[in-house]
């Protein structure tokens, strides 16, 4: 009888530690969701007819799911693990979410190419002027031709 209950408490603990999502987890499933419906919108971008908007929604439902349904997570599972964080978990939340923001926007930038960075090459007026320039830097540090 003993050895039942334990195995039926070890169970049933083994289950609730699985159930539970990691923030990060939350994180990662909310921003490809949100990626999901902004695809979605755009489709649908000035699109105002009941049926165009009745199928939109349909289409945001089934990509939500998917997207579910790839981390293995059901809908029950989600919604808890997303409303039951506290205000910590929360900061969390967000901080991950703009981690990821800035990975993909990154990966973004390495699959187009180089970064939209632009080098900018300044000429100088010669080096007399860089000389001048350099000595005036070290009189204001206290260094210089004054001092022997």
């Amino acid at each position: 009888m003993r050895r039942l209950l334990l195995a039926s408490l070890l169970t049933l603990c083994a289950a609730a530690l699985a159930g539970e999502l990691t923030t990060a987890e939350v994180a990662k499933i909310q921003t490809e969701q949100a990626a999901a419906a902004a695809a979605i919108d755009e489709k649908y971008q000035g699109k105002t007819s009941a049926a165009d908007l009745k199928a939109m929604t349909r289409e945001k439902a089934a990509a939500e799911r998917a997207v579910l349904d790839s981390h293995g997570v059901s809908p029950g599972a989600f919604i808890k693990a997303s409303t039951q964080l506290s205000r910590d978990e929360r900061a969390e939340l967000e901080a991950e979410k703009k981690a990821l923001q800035a990975r993909q926007e990154a990966a973004q930038k390495d699959k187009n190419g180089k970064a939209d960075s632009k080098v900018v090459v300044e000429k100088g007026a010669g080096a007399a002027q860089d000389k001048n320039e350099a000595a005036e830097m070290d009189r204001q540090m206290g260094l210089g031709a004054g001092k022997k």
